[in-house]
Order: structure tokens, then C-alpha cells, then sequence
């Protein structure tokens, strides 16, 4: 049986809780969405995309 120990909460020094990894993933996915909208629309270049960490990956 595997028997995992409960760790504490982790506080920031501001006293908010630090977010889990789950929320960071979704807020990343949520902003690369709204990256790549913006790079349809014409509002940013390839390379305002591409500095903001989102490439476009190449079928196969």
C-alpha cells in the first residue's frame, strides 16, 4: 500500500497561497489562446508570437 504524507499549504510572504500547477497550466493555455487570436486577427507579428513562447508546430 502506498501511504503518501500530507504536506502543509505553502504561503507566499504576501500571505496568498501559492497556486498550483494545475491552475498555472490553464492560465498559460488560456493566455497562449489569446496569443494566437491576436496573431489571426493581425494584431501581432509572427515574431511577437514566437517571443511569447507559442510556435506552431508543423503537420505531418
Amino acid at each position: 500500500m502506498n501511504k503518501t504524507a500530507n504536506a502543509p499549504v505553502v504561503e507566499a510572504a504576501n500571505g496568498a497561497k501559492k497556486e498550483d500547477r494545475l491552475a498555472r497550466f490553464i492560465e498559460k493555455v488560456l493566455a497562449d489562446k489569446e496569443s494566437v487570436e491576436l496573431y489571426y486577427n493581425g494584431k501581432i507579428t509572427r515574431e511577437e508570437l514566437y517571443a511569447r513562447g507559442v510556435r506552431f508546430a508543423k503537420a505531418v
